[in-house]
């Protein structure tokens, strides 16, 4: 959800930078329109970071798989 918010700002702000630019080529830019799509890519930038560490988290999946495919450890072995 973060990843998709995340691309829609970025769009958002991409598209706001573009029309200022051809708004100030007819003379009539307004640098809070500037500002406004740099901070709202910004946000959609870190947005889509904080998305992606969120995903590279450990889901639990498979764990009954996962600790019987992991060798035993040592001192388990020497317990006994």
């Amino acid at each position: 959800m973060l990843r998709r918010l995340g691309s829609a700002l970025i769009l958002i702000g991409l598209v706001v930078m573009v029309v200022y630019w051809v708004s100030s080529t007819i003379g009539q830019g307004s640098p809070l329109m500037l500002v406004g799509g740099g901070v709202c890519s910004l946000l959609g930038m870190w947005l889509r970071r904080k998305a992606v560490a969120q995903a590279a988290a450990d889901t639990g999946r498979f764990r009954t798989l996962k600790r019987l495919m992991t060798p035993p450890d040592e001192a388990e072995g020497e317990a006994d």
